[in-house]
């Protein structure tokens, strides 16, 4: 598909730092290094923090290169998954991987606005510790079971200033959080409960978290989406995000 006309495709440097500020905003709870790529895994909890990412060093995969990678995840017993970019350093990868047989899912977006300082003037959010705020997030998104453990420590071993947000305060239907890494302000696991969407409390929230990160002196917001998911791509449209690139994972089938 081809980019809108308000799309704006990165360059290599500032697609670098977007992937490394989304990186650190997303942790894996392991993650080890080969050709260039950055091998994550977090006990299967999400494809961003269990797949092969390419750093902007990344080398082109040889047929040995790919064995190893597959060795690395199967060995731990995870499915091996790929997560690849567009621009990305390799582009040849994708058709080897589709000759090997893997499965292309998942077709996403980044999407990226920039912020100033008139951003951080209205109000902050209403934040909470990290127990509760999951309690909020698996009560307004359904999400449950014992994957919610392994999303605890991932959130748990986020390094850099956080705002895990709810509203309304005083009864939370909608969650999300912000993370800043080197002045990008990255948004995830935005949710909102079933029975009180297209009510403005998903827009209500995210605006509150790109005030506070641009308070806290981010210049740029990020965040990730499916493609498909035309709601949530109308409601950050309005916000004022715009295509910076894309994404999609190659799983190896069974």
């Amino acid at each position: 598909m081809p980019l809108a006309e308000t799309d704006a495709p990165l360059a290599a440097a500032p697609w670098a730092a977007l992937e490394a500020a989304a990186w650190a905003a997303w942790p894996a709870l392991a993650e080890c290094e080969h050709a260039g790529w950055r091998l994550r895994t977090a006990q299967g909890y999400t494809k961003r923090a269990n797949s092969a990412n390419a750093g902007p060093a990344a080398q082109a995969l040889t047929t040995p290169d790919i064995e190893r990678i597959e060795a690395h995840y199967a060995g731990q017993g995870l499915p091996v998954i790929f997560r690849l970019t567009d621009p990305g350093p390799q582009p040849a990868l994708d058709e080897q991987l589709q000759q090997r047989g893997y499965l292309r899912v998942d077709p996403s977006l980044v999407l990226w606005r920039p912020l100033g300082p008139a951003d951080g003037s209205g109000p902050g959010p209403t934040t909470l510790p990290w127990s509760d705020w999951l309690e909020a997030f698996q009560a307004v998104s359904g999400k449950l079971g014992p994957g919610q453990a392994t999303h605890l420590a991932m959130l748990r071993a986020i390094e850099g200033p956080c705002a895990p947000a709810v509203w309304p305060a005083d009864g939370p239907r909608c969650a999300g959080l912000a993370v800043l890494h080197q002045g990008w302000a990255g948004l995830f696991d935005v949710a909102t409960a079933p029975d009180a969407r297209r009510q403005g409390l998903a827009r209500a929230l995210c605006d509150q978290l790109l005030h506070w990160a641009a308070a806290q002196g981010a210049h740029h917001a990020y965040l990730q989406v499916l493609q498909a998911n035309a709601g949530a791509r109308a409601l950050y449209a309005r916000l004022g995000f715009v295509t910076a690139y894309r994404y999609w994972y190659r799983v190896k089938s069974a």
